[in-house]
């Protein structure tokens, strides 16, 4: 004690001086835990640079850019594929319960009219046949036409009815003997979803119906005809005014024997796709149309078409649509 009290200066210098060497060790310490993290960050960096170059096709710049350019080009196919799905007339339904079941009402009495006023080229009166009643497709409003409440059920309800119309007359307008049968799915029993489906159900292994990307309105046609009256209907639906495509087609023949033609199972959107020209099925050496033998001639048969009305809903489209 007698030395530090002699030598305070001193020993107070070597506290210090002991202090100073204690942090110096520690901040050592940190620092060399901090450079170790450090280099066994640049070895990760070092090996997942290594892996991506070994990788098939490396991210070069010359493969990012074809990468991107690919990715342009796929986009521009979607788009095409959606404005050829999406063109024709565009259809405006109604969520006015009093209006829309007027206009079916007026549907069902100016297509009964219709049927009944049809003439053929010297003039003469040449009735389409049809049930007694016939509705077109709303025989449960023939009786009754009591509003709707629910506006997602109004606005299918004339949706469809607009839809109808249109296959409706391009039915008419192809001389059948009879409409015997016009079916739609009866959405105002499931709200107007067409996931629930009530009344005409589609086969799942024809629809073109693809959960979040495309939703339809599925029909069924039944007349009866010759071959011509057929194919005249099938052509005019073909001109692709409104987004409907033939999913199926049956044949009655008078003998009773059925022959049936349908989209061929698989992923629907190819079988979709196919009938805009790219598809596998499309072949350069098909036989000419006018080549082709009919599959019935000069006998009044029954023809079932089923049809389906596309829609594009994809979330691109609640994106920038957000109403």
């Amino acid at each position: 004690m007698d030395f530090i009290k002699k030598n305070l200066a001193f020993c107070l210098l070597i506290f210090v001086c002991l202090l100073a060497a204690a942090a110096g060790a520690y901040l050592t310490f940190a620092e060399s835990g901090k450079v170790k993290s450090a280099q066994n960050k640049i070895n990760s960096a070092e090996a997942q640079l290594n892996n991506l170059l070994a990788a098939d096709p490396a991210p070069s710049v010359d493969n990012v850019t074809a990468s991107e350019q690919n990715v342009t080009n796929l986009s521009a196919q979607l788009e095409k594929i959606r404005e050829d799905l999406q063109k024709g007339s565009r259809i405006k339904a109604s969520t006015d319960g009093i209006g829309v079941m007027a206009a079916i009402q007026q549907y069902i009495t100016e297509y009964q009219e219709r049927v009944e006023s049809v003439t053929n080229e010297e003039g003469e009166a040449t009735p389409i046949k049809t049930p007694s009643n016939f509705a077109f497709g709303f025989e449960k409003y023939i009786q009754t036409g009591e509003p709707l409440t629910d506006e997602a059920v109004i606005a299918a309800l004339d949706k469809q009815r607009q839809i109808l119309s249109y296959i409706v007359n391009k039915l008419i307008d192809s001389n059948p003997s009879g409409i015997t049968s016009v079916q739609r799915e009866l959405l105002e029993e499931t709200g107007g979803n067409t996931k629930e489906k009530a009344g005409f159900v589609i086969n799942e292994a024809i629809t073109a119906r693809v959960p979040d990307a495309i939703d339809t309105m599925a029909f069924s046609v039944t007349f009866t005809g010759y071959t011509d009256s057929l194919r005249v209907f099938l052509n005019s639906l073909a001109k692709f005014d409104l987004p409907i495509v033939v999913r199926s087609i049956e044949v009655q023949r008078p003998q009773g024997s059925a022959t049936t033609a349908e989209m061929p199972k698989g992923n629907a959107l190819d079988n979709l796709f196919g009938g805009f020209g790219g598809g596998a099925g499309a072949s350069d050496d098909a036989e000419p149309e006018s080549e082709q033998k009919p599959v019935i001639s000069e006998n009044v048969s029954s023809f079932t078409v089923v049809l389906e009305f596309i829609e594009i809903i994809l979330p691109s489209d609640s994106e920038q649509n957000p109403s």
